[in-house]
């Protein structure tokens, strides 16, 4: 059975898809067209990292329903910042939980205290170790801006898995700016 995992992606709106994200009348075709742009970054998931993708019809289980999976800055910060807070939050998890996982594979061989403010762990690990170094390829293609390596959350306007707390000030004081898309996808099945 596949289990489903969420996606977000924030997407940098021009000033003309700004204007009409604000009126009802064309605020769908924005959202078609982000929905579009996102479907499009999310294709080199497919039989990597996903079997299939739609637009989440109730992401994170919140009782919210996106068009498309789009939430406008302008008209929909609530959910904006609700979903940009939950893709966030999975996001950060997942990177401890990787990292836990790599320092896990060493042993600590010293620990040294050069100053009372500073600590200097020295840890081995094992070059040869396959599992060792799975994640610390995924970890490289993370830092790399490889989407297939996000860890459910990727910024289309730095092309980047992560953003600088400048950047992130920005973009949450100008959410009108910016669209938030979900995607739901179907994670690919692990064969016994």
């Amino acid at each position: 059975m596949n289990d489903s995992r969420y996606f977000a992606l924030v997407v940098p709106l021009s000033p003309t898809a700004q204007k009409m994200a604000q009126d009802k009348r064309t605020s769908l075709s924005v959202r078609q067209t982000v929905w579009s742009l996102a479907a499009e970054h999310l294709k080199p998931l497919l039989g990597k990292n996903c079997d299939s993708f739609y637009p989440a019809a109730v992401p994170y289980g919140a009782p919210i329903r996106l068009p498309f999976g789009v939430a406008l800055g302008c008209a929909e910060s609530e959910h904006f910042l609700m979903c940009y807070q939950h893709a966030r939050k999975l996001q950060e998890e997942e990177i401890e939980a990787r990292s836990q996982a790599i320092r896990s594979m060493g042993k600590r061989i010293g620990q040294f205290y050069p100053d009372d403010e500073t600590t200097l762990t020295v840890t081995a690990f094992r070059s040869s170790d396959p599992k060792l170094l799975e994640h610390l390829e995924v970890a490289r293609r993370f830092f790399s801006n490889d989407i297939t390596a996000a860890a459910g959350l990727y910024y289309l306007g730095y092309d980047s898995n992560y953003i600088t707390e400048q950047q992130e000030q920005r973009l949450l004081s100008g959410l009108g700016a910016y669209a938030l898309c979900v995607a739901e996808l179907q994670l690919k099945e692990v064969r016994s």
